[in-house]
């Protein structure tokens, strides 16, 4: 369900799955917002295409707490909207540098173009972690990238992360 909130870009769903103590460090309606920007920018529109499940690890139990990580597989699109108006060889070379940017991000073999839409398609493997605390109802997630490495490191203990990471 998680995964389909994030496809259909269901912020408040996604957020309804986020740990809640995450919104003592960033508040609720701050990462909401932020998420409406990233992905309704009037510059870019950024879609998720699939996002797959390859691997859950084993569970890690710390006071009382049960986390788990999920390894997936995620293809976004990225539609750059700014280029509207330029001539084709101008559009093309914005393209590029943008592919390059991000390859060096994401490493070449992940990143293609499609010209015709002034897009690219980025492939690239990510974690999540899965909490099952019992203050809350079911099992909630965070995401495991640069952008919220300080939360992640706030709220789950770092022997915790060591040890569910180093299963893949």
């Amino acid at each position: 369900m998680y995964f389909d909130y994030m496809t259909n870009q269901n912020f408040d769903g996604v957020l309804d799955y986020m740990y809640p103590k995450v919104f003592d460090l960033a508040p609720r309606e701050q990462m909401k917002i932020g998420m409406q920007q990233m992905f309704n920018a009037e510059d870019m529109n950024i879609q998720f295409l699939t996002n797959d499940v390859t691997k859950v690890s084993d569970k890690q139990v710390f006071d009382g707490v049960e986390y788990a990580a999920i390894f997936y597989f995620s293809k976004m699109k990225m539609t750059f909207l700014t280029e509207e108006g330029q001539t084709e060889e101008d559009k093309k070379g914005f393209l590029m540098f943008m592919k390059s940017t991000l390859q060096t991000q994401f490493g070449e073999e992940h990143v293609q173009e499609e010209l015709e839409t002034m897009s690219l398609i980025i492939d690239m493997n990510a974690t999540m972690f899965a909490i099952k605390d019992p203050q809350y109802k079911g099992w909630k997630f965070l995401g495991n990238d640069d952008s919220m490495k300080t939360i992640v490191n706030a709220v789950i203990p770092e022997t915790v992360i060591t040890e569910l990471l180093k299963e893949n």
